[in-house]
């Protein structure tokens, strides 16, 4: 399964991507994200576990090449809900002021309640990745909670912030706001 949009698509994450998504994982613009594989091959085999699971992880392409990546996972069907994340732009250079992970967002979220019928998306961003915490209010996403001492990075604890949006939520809030900033975004150069 693909998903197009005009600026992105999102294609579905394969082995084959280990050594550039493993790049990614390892870089500083991945500080926020849970530390995971330090090897190709461990790469390889989370992403062939992940393959088995139900969870969609995708690759972000931008003008056909691998730019980044996008997860909608733990994809439950009986509580219609799911986590989004694994969000990463690992190719910054190549994405310049491209709207691209507002695309994305935008394309799995549609699918998310479009095609699996989904009621809810919610995930947890670090305590001191402030500006996807701001980003997140400013789309309509409700903080739900704090998950005390969540995180264990570097020698110390770092609470987790939960959010979450329902499906009018996104529809009525948070689309709306993404389609404006992808339109805004997409009138300047990409580089």
């Amino acid at each position: 399964m693909e998903l197009k949009g005009k600026l992105t698509a999102l294609r579905p994450l394969t082995t084959d991507d280990a050594q550039i998504t493993l790049k990614w994982r390892l870089s500083e613009r991945a500080r926020f994200l849970n530390r995971g594989a330090e090897t190709v091959e461990q790469q390889k085999s989370w992403i062939a576990a992940k393959e088995k699971t139900g969870d969609l992880n995708f690759i972000i392409e931008y003008q056909q090449s691998p730019v980044g990546m996008i997860a909608l996972h733990n994809i439950s069907t009986i509580h219609r809900n799911a986590i989004i994340g694994r969000l990463l732009i690992g190719e910054q250079s190549a994405v310049g002021n491209a709207p691209v992970s507002f695309e994305a967002e935008v394309l799995l979220l549609d699918y998310a309640f479009e095609t699996l019928g989904l009621h809810k998306i919610y995930g947890d961003i670090r305590e001191d990745n402030k500006g996807v915490i701001k980003l997140r209010s400013y789309l309509g996403y409700h903080q739900d909670g704090i998950l005390r001492d969540y995180i264990y990075d570097n020698g110390q604890y770092i609470n987790g912030i939960m959010v979450s949006i329902l499906e009018n939520e996104y529809w009525k809030i948070c689309r709306p706001k993404l389609v404006v900033m992808i339109d805004l975004l997409s009138q300047y150069p990409s580089k």
